[in-house]
């Protein structure tokens, strides 16, 4: 075979993700033949005429294979950059998405130069806190999720990130056991919101390779935002905060289910202009 520069690689990469149907073939091409090389992405173009000999070949083609079987190339490189920390990623972990970033942004802003005591629900990869505490951290961050698995990705993206003392990880099932009374002055979830039949209907990328139990709570999609009304008085202190990620379609639901124990009501759009984070302040008068 004639030598190939890496100009090449990526054209035929590109190429080869493209007749397999996979979403931005170029960027995908990009990232996993940088990736499998050890360089950045703009080394590709300013070394575009490098031979690339047989080993690293051998690297870059079972990458494009994995790829090719719609596996997120997230979990191919076993990483993500997040709202400017980087976070290690696998099977176990939900891939955060950008607009998780606008209720990472709200909740800092909310905090400011203030110290709180704030509860992450479900916090799967830690994306989260760990991205506030790298921006707040004078604050007491506890996090917990279902998973023993997940947990053990959050405390090392916290380690990764030099915030493994801000933040104290614990395993908690929200339906299954009776929160002891602890008491937050904010209180953050990105819930499983996915209703099932929505699910079934997700892009095989990532309804055949994402934690389904990060998706969807296998009913309407509300079943998390019930639940955590239904406990709020046992984990967040009168006129605390509650920032909830929800689904585009959800907000009347969700302000519906939470109307009652709360005031200053705010829903924020992503950057889609869908709905996308709830926001509320719980009312003095809750015990």
């Amino acid at each position: 075979m004639a030598d190939k520069t890496l100009l090449d690689i990526l054209n035929l990469s590109t190429d080869f993700l493209k007749k397999h149907d996979i979403d931005d073939p170029r960027l995908n091409a990009e990232i996993l033949v940088s990736g499998a090389l050890d360089m950045k992405r703009l080394d590709i173009y300013l070394q575009y005429d490098r031979i690339v000999n047989e080993d690293e070949l051998a690297k870059i083609r079972p990458l494009l294979k994995r790829s090719s079987n719609n596996v997120p190339v997230q979990y191919i490189q076993g990483e993500k950059d997040f709202y400017h920390i980087k976070l290690m990623l696998n099977e176990h972990t939900l891939i955060p998405r950008n607009d998780t970033e606008i209720l990472v942004e709200k909740v800092i802003e909310y905090i400011s130069d203030k110290t709180f005591r704030i509860l992450d629900i479900g916090t799967g990869s830690g994306c989260i806190p760990i991205a506030i505490a790298k921006e707040c951290p004078n604050n007491l961050f506890f996090a917990s999720d279902i998973s023993s698995e997940v947990l053990d990705i959050a405390r090392k993206n916290a380690g990764l990130n030099e915030m493994s003392g801000k933040i104290k990880f614990y395993k908690w099932d929200l339906f299954k056991n009776p929160p002891s009374r602890s008491m937050n002055d904010i209180v953050i979830s990105n819930p499983p919101y996915i209703a099932l039949e929505d699910w079934k209907k997700l892009d095989p990328k990532v309804k055949d390779h994402e934690p389904r139990i990060a998706l969807t709570d296998e009913g309407d999609g509300l079943s998390f935002y019930r639940r955590i009304n239904d406990i709020i008085e046992k984990i967040l202190n009168p006129n605390g905060m509650l920032f909830l990620e929800i689904g585009f379609d959800q907000a009347e639901s969700v302000k519906r289910i939470f109307n009652d124990k709360f005031e200053d009501i705010q829903i924020i759009k992503d950057y889609g202009s869908n709905d996308r984070v709830f926001i509320g302040r719980f009312k003095q008068n809750q015990k």
